[in-house]
C-alpha cells in the first residue's frame, strides 16, 4: 500500500501504475546484483509507476527512517523503511530503479516458502497414482 500511494504521489497528473508478481530463481550472478541475497528461489514483487522519478541523491536516502520529500507534515518519512526493514527481516530485499521524469520501479524479493509436499522450482511434477 505504501508503494502504491508513493506512486499517487509522484504521478500528480495522472500516470500508470504497474503491479507485476513473477517466481524469480536468482544464481549467484542474479543475487550479486541484490546485496544480501542468497541464491535460490524468490517471490518478485515489481511496483512501477510512470511518475515524476527521483534524483540519485534522494534515491540513496529513500529507506532512511523519517526521511520524506514531503511538504511538512504530509507524512512520518516511515513507510520505506518499515517495507526495508520487513523485507531484510525476512531475509527478502528490496531494490529501485528511478529515473527524474521517467518513473520509478520498486522490486521487492521475498523468500519462497514450500508447502509442505510441495516441489520446488524445476522439479518433476508429482504424480499421485
Amino acid at each position: 500500500v505504501n508503494l502504491a500511494l508513493n506512486a499517487r504521489d509522484a504521478m500528480p497528473e495522472g500516470g500508470i501504475l504497474t503491479i507485476r508478481t513473477e517466481m524469480a530463481v536468482l544464481d549467484s550472478d542474479g543475487t550479486h546484483q541484490h546485496a544480501d541475497l542468497v541464491p535460490g528461489s524468490y517471490v518478485m514483487l515489481a511496483v512501477s509507476d510512470t511518475g515524476v522519478g527521483m534524483p540519485p541523491e534522494v534515491v540513496e536516502r529513500i529507506f532512511e527512517p523519517f526521511f520524506t520529500t514531503k511538504p511538512g507534515g504530509q507524512r512520518s518519512g516511515l513507510g520505506l523503511s518499515m517495507v526495508y526493514g520487513f523485507l531484510k527481516q525476512s531475509g527478502g530485499q528490496i531494490s529501485v530503479q528511478s529515473e527524474e521524469g521517467s518513473g520509478t520501479t520498486f522490486k521487492l524479493f521475498f523468500p519462497h516458502a514450500l508447502i509442505a509436499g510441495e516441489a520446488g522450482p524445476g522439479a518433476a511434477p508429482n504424480k499421485a497414482g
